[in-house]
């Protein structure tokens, strides 16, 4: 009996041992490194997009753009994609009519504002990366509405790309444009 039970038991210690498969190449390769220099690369392009916009420095701003810039503003417009001489319009319009304009950088929680600029993803796993393509911007504006001297501020989030030139190649801004209408029509 006791050659039977030892029998049995190697029988499925090798049935079990054997019926192991191998994990597949693709679960097994390296994840690849982030490149966190290009990263900084291009929220230093970004950042200094938005101190020149910060400034009004119209000469500056055009300069950081490339020529073939794809925009898409904030308000709809059917999904449209707009150039560098429309988004540049659009920029002198906020400064025709705004002062003291300022960036904050940062995503708003209860607890603090962190983390203006993200890259990469895990998520959904058939398009994970952790290249630093396309910038997301996070954060808010704030500035005075020169004819009413009113404060407006607007939650802002925009996905940027920077081309190997250094250059905005393309941006799609969204914040609720509407907002600043109802901020500035206040009592």
């Amino acid at each position: 009996m006791k050659n039977l039970v030892f029998c049995l038991g190697a029988v499925a210690l090798l049935a079990l041992t054997s019926c192991k498969q191998a994990a597949p190449a693709e679960e097994m390769a390296k994840t690849e490194t982030p490149d966190y220099a290009a990263f900084e690369a291009k929220v230093a392009v970004i950042s200094a997009f938005y101190k020149a916009y910060s400034e009004e420095d119209m000469e500056t701003l055009s300069n950081m753009l490339s020529d073939t810039l794809q925009w898409s503003p904030p308000q709809y417009n059917g999904n449209q994609w707009l150039g560098k001489e429309d988004l540049l319009a659009a920029l002198k319009n906020y400064h025709d009519n705004f002062e003291d304009i300022q960036w904050t950088s940062g995503v708003s929680t209860p607890q603090t504002s962190e983390g203006g600029y993200w890259s990469g993803s895990v998520f959904p796993e058939g398009s994970a990366t952790s290249t630093p393509n396309d910038i997301r911007v996070y954060g808010t504006w704030n500035a005075t509405h020169t004819e009413t001297g009113k404060p407006i501020g607007a939650k802002f989030f925009a996905l940027i790309t920077v081309n190997e030139e250094g250059k905005i190649s393309s941006a799609s801004d969204y914040f609720d444009v509407n907002g600043l209408a109802v901020q500035i029509a206040g009592e």
